[in-house]
């Protein structure tokens, strides 16, 4: 009886898992993975669930991983809540931050902090991933002016014991070369999902491949 009643909780802990991510999983990878490069860090502020996970097929190659493409996940494995932050580093001034020593020019940026959940089972440690203003690609023209803390930005904290944010027992694809690793960018994409993800590529210059990827969305 208790066999039993263990495959019947596994069978509707998968059919929870399908249900919760049917619609991303029949989506078109590529397209669930393209960025919005002016999506400002301002808009992803709030509470965000995990939807599906990703690994690309080269980086499955290359680590003899089976699964590729889009994964379903266990509904509220992972929760992560993220706030945009004014840079405090400015010295005594309303100027702001120096974005430009050679020029001496300033402006009001954005760092961006998250707290990382996760369901029971999984672990019990709350991860903080932090991205400071300069982690964006931002340009400059002159005082309190300029594009900044917009698009794919480049992590410079993952405060976990699982770098990977515990890939391999949200997703069930244990595998070396994935735990080895960290996150390491983090950008919203053009369907208005949240992206943490892997890339050997620098994903905050140009376009590149993902490697490995959560996908979120927002809390209900």
């Amino acid at each position: 009886m208790k066999k039993l009643f263990s495959l019947l909780l596994a069978a509707v802990m998968l059919m929870s898992c399908a249900a919760f991510a049917e619609g991303i999983l029949g989506e078109d990878p590529e397209a669930v993975l393209s960025f919005d490069k002016e999506s400002p860090v301002t808009d992803w502020e709030g509470t965000w669930v995990l939807a599906a996970a990703y690994i690309g097929e080269d980086f499955a190659e290359e680590n003899e991983i089976a699964t590729t493409g889009l994964i379903a996940v266990p509904e509220k494995a992972v929760t992560m809540n993220v706030k945009a932050i004014l840079d405090g580093s400015a010295t005594g001034s309303d100027a702001g931050v120096m974005v430009d020593q050679g020029s001496y020019t300033h402006a009001h940026v954005y760092d961006m902090e998250a707290e990382v959940t996760f369901a029971e089972g999984i672990a019990s440690e709350t991860a903080t991933l932090r991205l400071p203003w300069d982690g964006w690609k931002f340009t400059v023209r002159g005082e309190n002016d300029g594009d900044f803390n917009m698009g794919v930005g480049k992590l410079s904290k993952v405060g976990c014991d699982d770098k990977s944010l515990y890939f391999g027992a949200v997703t069930g694809v244990e595998n070396e070369g994935i735990s080895d690793e960290s996150m390491k960018y983090v950008g919203m994409s053009e369907g208005g999902r949240l992206i943490v993800c892997y890339s050997d590529d620098n994903l905050v210059k140009k376009d590149g491949d993902v490697a490995f990827a959560y996908i979120f969305v927002r809390a209900e």
